[in-house]
């Protein structure tokens, strides 16, 4: 449990800055099939090197970093408080170093909390590991 919190902002690191294989592929493919010139052809190769940046900068992809949301499988008995705790700390880092971008938003006052900390922000997902005897 020592490492938690480390290795949730490695994990938040990764998924913002690093999009998997199979959606880089796919771009690629899409890419070929467009005119080079045209509009769509502009905004693909334009979308490529932002991804590239991202990656090479270990930058957000997109200026939306989205709602972090994170299921977590336990096993009876782990200290999930201590996880959401943890979870909630690699947040605000993430958020303070550029990885994430403040993205939450109260929605009755409309105030920006700035490290991605509000109700339900970000969402968590505790899923207990279910005991077969």
């Amino acid at each position: 449990m020592e490492n938690f919190r480390d290795s949730i902002l490695a994990l938040i690191t990764e998924t913002s800055a690093n999009l998997p294989s199979d959606v880089r592929c796919a771009l690629a493919s899409a890419i070929e099939r467009e005119d080079p010139l045209s509009q769509a052809g502009l905004a693909m190769s334009t979308i490529s090197v932002n991804i590239d940046m991202a990656v090479d900068n270990v930058s957000p992809v997109c200026q939306d970093t989205g709602l972090p949301t994170f299921f977590i499988h336990t096993p009876r008995g782990a200290d999930q408080l201590f996880m959401k705790q943890a979870i909630e700390e690699a947040v605000v880092e993430a958020s303070k170093t550029g990885k994430l971008r403040p993205n939450a938003v109260d929605a009755l006052s409309g105030k920006n909390s700035g490290n991605n900390l509000g109700c339900h922000f970000p969402v968590i997902h505790f899923e207990p590991e279910l005991l077969i005897d």
